[in-house]
């Protein structure tokens, strides 16, 4: 077991706690390698240290130390080297993706050692621009076109498998996993996704007509959408980029997966009444 360490840097707390860290995997004679960002004043070894895109080159799990943005950018950073990711809530946020909290790390330090986790594959998204190759962007939760900054609605055009579907006036549109689904889809009248299976969920945001709800698809569909006006892109809410009228994105399934580790044992819907106090109806005073 080798461990690949990495973290929000912009999270006091991430730097506070890596000492301990490294302190708690010295005292069991744990291999580790971490983010060369990240180790500065902790008297790492150069074999202990590499940037953070090589990583999942030599590590066996990776520990991603922040909350749920941390995740998703670790999980572009894996890409497609499969490697099992386990995320560390550091705070204040819900940590909705991650598994443990600090202190629950350190309790279960010697299980993720003797490599007592399951591992949950988790699909992926990619998106191509204007039928250009390779992708421009991938996401492990969402891919949304909509405007910036403008106060009004936005018209997209939508594709499936070289069809016309529909075209829609709202202020975006969402394309999310069914990880995804408990996040910004969610946010706009989506539906919740047990978080294995492979479908691709679209979820308009502020449609303008009534009519206009979110549908689920299969994940082996090709989606295209059509910029009718100028608006931009982005995945896992980050990434983006700036689209004119008459641009297609074309977003599709991507050919790997995200492996997200769990020391827990909890199943999908424990985390849904534990995180978001899902079915709570609150009646007992």
């Amino acid at each position: 077991m080798i461990l690949g360490i990495m973290g929000n840097l912009r999270k006091p707390t991430f730097r506070k706690s890596l000492p301990t860290v490294v302190a708690e995997l010295r005292k069991r004679k744990a291999s580790f390698v971490m983010d060369e960002a990240a180790s500065n004043g902790l008297n790492l070894s150069s074999s202990e240290i590499l940037p953070a895109s090589q990583l999942a080159d030599r590590a066996t799990l990776i520990l991603s130390f922040g909350g749920d943005g941390t995740l998703l950018r670790t999980a572009r950073t894996v890409g497609d080297r499969r490697i099992p990711i386990l995320g560390v809530n550091l705070g204040p946020g819900l940590g909705y993706l991650t598994e443990l909290g600090l202190d629950e790390f350190y309790t279960s330090m010697d299980l993720i050692l003797d490599e007592k986790f399951r591992t949950e594959e988790r699909m992926m998204l990619q998106a191509e621009m204007n039928g250009g190759a390779p992708p421009i962007v991938t996401a492990l939760n969402d891919i949304t076109v909509g405007h910036s900054q403008i106060s009004r609605t936005t018209q997209l055009q939508v594709i499936i498998d070289g069809k016309p579907v529909t075209t829609y006036r709202c202020d975006g549109l969402i394309v999310a996993t069914p990880t995804g689904s408990t996040a910004y889809s969610l946010s706009a009248g989506g539906p919740i996704l047990e978080p294995t299976l492979s479908v691709m969920i679209v979820t308009p945001i502020s449609p303008h007509t009534l009519t206009m709800r979110p549908v689920v698809i299969s994940a082996n569909r090709t989606l295209e959408i059509r910029a009718g006006e100028s608006s931009v892109l982005a995945a896992d809410g980050e990434n983006v980029k700036s689209l004119k009228s008459g641009d297609v994105i074309r977003v599709s399934r991507a050919p790997y997966t995200t492996v997200i580790a769990s020391v827990t044992g909890h199943d999908f819907y424990h985390v849904l009444r534990a995180k978001l106090k899902w079915g709570t109806a609150q009646l007992e005073p």
